[in-house]
């Protein structure tokens, strides 16, 4: 008897595992911590995608997209900045591409962590460049802000500034947000390894 094939959904719910569920609110802990440290010392990067990519790397693209997108959510709640939910697209399209690396098994190579956080860079600094412009008339609360107003105080026109204050610091912040899971992936110990789903295509 031929076997029934999985359908997309029955594929999804078991990337949903108890492992990959009790991941995400960690997942979100380590980005909101991320966050903290930048927004405390007025750092031009975010460092608030470092847990996304984290459990891309563990449980996959669909589970770090959620719990990207989560990490938002509890932004937006915990400190009354509701526009934060609108940047969580932001962090659920890192979550997909990340976890779309793992899944093809790129991260095995350490030169494809530096592409894939240039790739997630580009992504972020035009898609946040056009949010932050919408909802939040261009300012986005954090250290970046400095580095748009340094290109504006040069003479470039309004988008030059974003899209290119954005893409230095993004490029930065997101090389980071992924090569520290990636050394913690490959530095994690076998016993604990072995408890998710998507470590074997990381290390």
């Amino acid at each position: 008897m031929a076997k029934k094939k999985s359908s997309f959904w029955d594929k999804l719910k078991n990337e949903f595992t108890t492992t990959a569920l009790v991941l995400i609110p960690i997942g979100i802990a380590i980005n909101q911590v991320g966050r903290l440290i930048s927004t405390a010392l007025s750092l031009p990067i975010f460092l608030d995608t470092i847990g996304t990519v984290f459990m891309a790397m563990l449980s996959g693209p669909w589970v770090a997209a959620i719990g990207g997108f989560l990490t938002n959510v509890v932004t937006a709640i915990a400190y009354g900045r509701p526009t934060s939910v609108f940047f969580g697209t932001v962090q659920l399209a890192i979550g997909l591409i990340a976890g779309f690396a793992v899944y093809k098994t790129w991260l095995k190579k350490g030169i494809n962590v530096l592409w894939t956080g240039i790739v997630i860079a580009l992504m972020a600094a035009l898609v946040s460049s056009f949010i932050s412009t919408i909802v939040a008339g261009g300012v986005s609360g954090s250290g970046v802000d400095l580095v748009v107003g340094i290109f504006l105080a040069a003479g470039q026109k309004y988008w030059t500034s974003m899209i290119g204050a954005r893409l230095i610091t993004e490029s930065i912040d997101k090389i980071l947000a992924v090569f520290i899971p990636w050394i913690s992936v490959k530095r994690l110990p076998e016993k604990y390894a072995r408890m998710f789903k998507y470590t074997s295509k990381v290390r």
